[in-house]
């Protein structure tokens, strides 16, 4: 899997006046993995990663506790329906994985 440059994996939050190191938690890294290898079984490519703390998103998003990250769709292209399809099985029901217009969404959220 590759990065988009500016993409921030790790980021420092204060929590109680202390800064603490936040990096995506295990669930997601393991998304991470799995989604890569779809995709490279899929189109060939790695996969690249557009955001994971960084961007803006909306109140309350799992990119700001490191549960969340987005994906370049470019290389999917019109296979995007089976590529989200596929990565939803491998993960299970504790993950969403939501076609945005411009990104892939994936998220650990478990219900």
């Amino acid at each position: 899997m590759k990065f988009k440059d500016g993409v921030y994996t790790q980021v420092f939050s204060m929590h109680d006046g202390k800064p603490v190191l936040m990096a995506p938690t295990d669930q997601l890294t393991v998304a991470m993995h799995e989604a890569d290898r779809l995709h490279r079984e899929m189109t060939g490519v790695e996969m690249v990663i557009t955001a994971i703390f960084d961007g803006t998103h909306m109140a309350g998003s799992k990119h700001y506790e490191g549960n969340a990250f987005d994906v370049r769709r470019w290389h999917v292209g019109s296979r995007v329906k089976e590529f989200i399809a596929r990565l939803k099985t491998a993960l299970g029901p504790d993950y969403d994985v939501v076609n945005e217009p411009t990104h892939i969404h994936i998220e650990y959220d478990p219900k």
